[in-house]
């Protein structure tokens, strides 16, 4: 029986978040994350990856006879890495955006309530 890793999150405002390893997809099958490394920015700006990981290793160096179980894993553990990281990504997003909207109703609730005791609706 071969086990894979998995991980949850969970916080008070959302149900637990299971992450699974698929070994059907790709992104759990290199070491190659794509939320880990340099920014594609950084590296069209002419910096060099020098923290790259190595490729997984083939046991006894044939590649026909599979991954070695370490690159098995670390394969894995990169895989869900960047699910994570998207998830986290997400989260961020979502409440930076609920911040602005909660910023842009305070101000038009003084910018109306400003309006209905005299003012101009001007700064002054």
């Amino acid at each position: 029986m071969s086990h894979t890793p998995t991980a949850i999150y969970s916080c008070p405002d959302i149900p637990s978040k299971n992450f699974e390893v698929d070994i059907t997809q790709e992104r759990f099958n290199t070491t190659n994350g794509k939320s880990t490394g340099p920014s594609e920015h950084v590296l069209n700006a002419g910096q060099v990856d020098q923290d790259k990981p190595s490729d997984p290793k083939h046991i006894d160096d044939d590649s026909s006879k599979g991954l070695t179980a370490l690159s098995k894993l670390r394969c894995q553990l990169t895989g869900l890495q960047d699910d994570i990281n998207d998830f986290l990504t997400q989260r961020m997003e979502h409440a930076k955006n609920k911040k602005l909207k909660v910023s842009d109703e305070k101000r038009l609730d003084q910018e109306i309530n400003e309006l209905l005791d005299g003012g101009d609706g001007q700064d002054e």
